[in-house]
This record gives C-alpha cells, sequence and structure tokens, in this order.
C-alpha cells in the first residue's frame, strides 16, 4: 500500500513536493488549456474522423480533426478550471489564477450565446459522439465551483436559474451530482441550499436502500452499458453523503460497490484487468489487443442487460442482467474500457 497523496509513485515529477495525483491532473489540465478558443468557447473533442483499426498509439497516423465549441464542454471546462483554481491555490499561485482566468472566459462565453451549439457529430465524423443537448446541469455545475473558488454571489444567482430533474447524477452526460455536492460545499450558503441538500440526501438515502434489497450490495436500479461506471460514481456519491451531512454509513456502501468492482458480483469477475484470480482478461481497447495482453488496472463496462454487439448478443441474449457479461475483446458493450470508469474507481 501507498499513500494516494505521495510524491513517490514513479512518474516523472515524482520528487518535485506535489503529490503525483496532482501532477498527473494538472498533465490533463494543461491539454485542456489548448482546448479553449480566443473567445473563451471550448471544442467539443479532437479525433480521427473514424475509429482506428487494433495499433498501437504510435501507428495511428490518420488525421486528427477538431470538433466545433460546445456548449456542454464549455460548460465543464469552467467547473473543472474553477476546481482547479482552489485546489492549486497553495501549490502554484500562478496556475490557480490562470485555471480561474479560463473558467470565467468559459463562463462568460456561455452567458454570450443563448443556443446550444455543437454536442454533435459533423456529418463526416464517426467516433463516439457524446452528444448532450441538455446543458442545465452542466452550466449549474460550473456556477457552483465558481460560487465554491470565488463566494461571489452572481454565481449563486446563475445556479439558481436553471431547475432540474435529475439529482445524484456523475456521468459524463449528466453531471447534476457534481453541481450539488460543489452548491453544498461553499462556504456561503447559497439561496437554494436547503432545497438542494433535501433533494441530495433524500436521492442518496434511496440509493442505499437499493444497495439493502440486492445480495452483493450493488446499487444499480438496471443494468446498462457501463453499469461499472454507475456502480463506482454510486461509491462516490454515498462518500459525499457522509462529508456533507456528517455521517459514517456512506463508507459502508462506498466499499460494498468496491467489492462489488472486485469480485462479489452475480458474474464472479473482477472487473479490473490484472487483480483478481478470475478477472477480465480481453477487453476491448486497442493497445491491450495490439499486444495480446492486457494493460493492468482498468474497469472495464461490466454487466449489460441489453447488449449490442455482436459477440455478446450470440451468447448473452436471455441471461439475468447482472450475469449478462462476457470476458471478449469484440464485446465492446460489456468489456470496453473508459476513463471515465476508472476515475471513480480511483475516488
Amino acid at each position: 500500500y501507498q499513500d494516494a497523496f505521495s510524491d513517490s509513485l514513479g512518474i516523472p515529477e515524482s520528487g518535485n513536493g506535489i503529490a503525483d495525483v496532482l501532477d498527473e491532473a494538472r498533465y490533463e489540465l494543461e491539454w485542456m488549456f489548448k482546448m479553449q478558443n480566443a473567445e473563451g468557447g471550448v471544442y467539443h473533442k479532437v479525433t480521427c474522423a473514424n475509429f482506428p483499426g487494433t495499433v498501437m498509439p504510435q501507428d495511428e497516423t490518420d488525421q486528427l480533426i477538431v470538433c466545433p465549441v460546445s456548449t456542454t464542454a464549455t460548460a465543464d471546462f469552467a467547473a473543472v478550471m474553477a476546481m482547479a483554481s482552489r485546489i492549486y491555490a497553495d501549490i502554484d499561485p500562478d496556475f490557480a489564477a490562470r485555471c480561474l482566468d479560463a473558467s470565467v472566459a468559459a463562463i462568460n462565453y456561455i452567458q454570450s450565446h443563448d443556443s446550444i451549439e455543437g454536442g454533435v457529430n459533423p456529418s463526416d465524423i464517426y467516433t463516439g459522439e457524446y452528444p448532450d443537448t441538455v446543458c442545465s446541469d452542466e452550466i449549474m455545475w460550473a456556477a457552483a465551483e465558481l460560487y465554491r473558488a470565488t463566494g461571489d454571489a452572481a454565481y449563486d444567482e446563475l445556479f439558481s436559474q436553471y431547475t432540474y430533474t435529475e439529482v445524484a447524477t456523475l456521468g459524463w452526460q449528466s453531471v447534476q451530482g457534481y453541481a450539488f455536492y460543489a452548491y453544498l460545499k461553499c462556504e456561503n450558503h447559497g439561496s437554494l441550499y436547503d432545497q438542494v441538500s433535501d433533494d441530495f440526501k433524500s436521492t442518496i438515502e434511496a440509493i442505499m436502500a437499493n444497495a439493502e434489497e440486492d445480495s452483493y450490495y450493488s446499487s444499480l436500479y438496471e443494468y446498462n452499458w457501463g453499469s461499472n461506471l454507475t456502480v463506482a460514481n454510486n461509491g462516490i456519491l454515498f462518500l459525499m453523503y457522509d462529508d456533507i451531512y456528517g455521517s459514517t454509513d456512506g463508507a459502508t456502501y462506498a466499499l460494498a460497490q468496491l467489492n462489488y468492482l472486485l469480485g462479489t458480483n452475480g458474474a464472479g469477475y473482477s472487473f479490473m484487468t490484472g487483480y483478481g484470480t478470475l478477472c477480465a482478461e480481453n477487453p476491448h481497447h486497442r493497445p491491450s489487443q495490439a499486444v495480446g495482453s492486457p494493460v493492468p488496472g482498468m474497469v472495464i463496462g461490466g454487466p449489460n442487460g441489453k447488449p449490442e454487439d455482436p459477440y455478446a448478443l450470440s451468447v448473452l441474449t436471455g441471461m439475468k442482467p447482472a450475469r449478462s457479461y462476457v470476458d471478449n475483446d469484440t464485446a465492446f458493450s460489456v468489456n470496453e474500457i473508459s476513463i471515465y470508469w476508472n476515475s471513480p474507481f480511483i475516488y
């Protein structure tokens, strides 16, 4: 075991006096700066026109394309940069100030552009679209993070301009849970504090109650594509619950979600490559497929009650949702990997 906030994890920045996890985060933040245009808008993604073959990254030589600015990407960027400005303030004040300036530029861009922009693939792009036509949750998240970082009441006002239906969501498409957590952690309680707190608390408690009904304490209501994302995200919600409401109940349920991901589940698999006596060994991951062995430490998508790839359909049709998993590198609807499945696991 090594402290997650160690400065000696063996990356190039180790030993620089800053926790390695923050060095890693900064590496990505520096890349994100490149995605912001001069007006403050943020490009939706960088991609090739088509998915690559099963080759190593250095052998993928198709042209990279920068896709148009999207409202959702710009708002997510604003939220992340506001958070970074707060986290790095005592570590590197100049970098923190740069993050805050970028965040403010992004939210100003959104406020000066009324219509939703981007968010869908141009006609000649065929890679994962990540569409999102509902941007209120992203904007609320950006407003909450900016309010927490600056204390400026204008951001509380911006937060309160939007209505919501979902409450405790931490996915790539709906980020309302991040918005609520940031809002409830603000030093000065915002105008909607009581309402947000009541909704957040009751929703998480309902998810806990659902976990109690499951033989493996899985918090899932249904098993969709990337079900392990929801399992891991619910673990985050349970820890958020403890942090906000002074409880210790959430940690118990969070541990159960971790156990689920590492093997205490209906499929009997550890859903992390390289860890466990029976674990995912054939992920849908091009570099792993190219060299013939899995990169260790990757969380795979997990059981999917409605598989969508030919191999999974051929072997899982009729299977109970919680057991609808197969370890095959062509079964992308159950066995692909994603950075946003790994990140909540790390948390």
